[in-house]
């Protein structure tokens, strides 16, 4: 897994963890009713580094929190890469706003951006932004309020910082308002868009659950589903990086299903020269040209 973990910075890691649901609809171990999404399921823990390669994932029993055992999660992935990379980053939605997790990051020199749920304490400490701004709005249609302030919510150790965005959208009543708390010295507006870069890995599972069937998970014992779990991963890994890396001559950013449907399921036959091996496919096949786009051949 190592070798496969690139990013574009090589001095900073950055990592998102999100969880998603997996519908089950048999007897098998583990599966427990969800109150939230108002089914039998379980409930899987992902964790993705910026560029989309997967680091970890987790099968986990339907009725756990969202936050469920990431800190045993991601501590072995801060371990295995911290003589590789000198910054940590770590991304969150509010599922993931545990003041543990935010003493773990602060001990581990782990910079974090976690989505904070509204509240009342919140509210009245951003109250001037919210108030509707005077004259006409930009030609966008959106005016936009970042800045920051310091909160210490009960059951924190201290306070910490939180950033907060306000958008007034032509032609609605109220704002839209969302917090992040954080323990970056970047600014305001550098930590904003640092946190939305995290919509990404919702893509990636997204995609895995409809092409690889990561949600697959229909035998009965726990440990078999765990292990069919790691098997889509393992899948994913070797077209994500034929994706990230030998996608040349081509200007857009393929889908796992393109890659499966032009490149994989191809009548070709492998051939061992020497130090290289050849892929060779019928004259007369007609997607030839989608393979030397991949491949990056004449």
């Amino acid at each position: 897994m190592d070798a496969l973990v690139k990013t574009r910075d090589k001095h900073q890691l950055l990592i998102d963890v999100d969880s998603t649901e997996d519908p089950a609809h048999g007897g098998q171990e583990c599966v427990t009713y969800n109150g939230h999404f108002g089914k039998n399921r379980f409930h899987p823990l992902f964790c993705f580094n910026s560029d989309g390669d997967c680091l970890g994932a987790r099968l986990r029993p339907g009725s756990v929190h969202y936050a469920d055992g990431v800190l045993y999660f991601i501590d072995p992935v801060v371990k295995r890469y911290r003589a590789k990379f000198k910054l940590f980053l770590l991304r969150g939605d509010a599922a993931f706003a545990d003041p543990e997790v935010y003493k773990y990051c602060e001990g581990e020199k782990v910079t974090y951006f976690t989505r904070l749920p509204r509240n009342e304490i919140l509210k009245k400490l951003s109250w001037p932004a919210l108030l509707r701004p005077v004259g006409r709005p930009p030609k966008s249609g959106v005016k936009v309020n970042v800045f920051d302030f310091r909160y210490q919510a009960k059951g924190w150790d201290k306070p910490r910082r939180v950033v907060c965005k306000v958008e007034w959208h032509a032609g609605e009543l109220f704002p839209r308002v969302g917090y992040i708390v954080t323990n970056s010295t970047l600014s305001s507006g550098q930590v904003v868009k640092t946190y939305n870069g995290r919509g990404e890995v919702e893509n990636r599972i997204k995609e895995d659950k409809n092409i690889l069937r990561w949600d697959k998970t229909s035998c009965h014992r726990f440990a078999a589903n765990q292990a069919r779990l790691k098997m889509g991963v393992l899948a994913y890994k070797p077209l994500h990086l034929m994706r990230k890396f030998y996608s040349k001559g081509e200007e857009v950013k393929r889908s796992m299903e393109w890659l499966i449907r032009r490149v994989i399921k191809a009548a070709a036959r492998v051939a061992y020269h020497g130090r290289r091996w050849r892929v060779h496919v019928a004259s007369a096949f007609p997607l030839a040209h989608h393979h030397r786009a991949v491949l990056g051949t004449t």
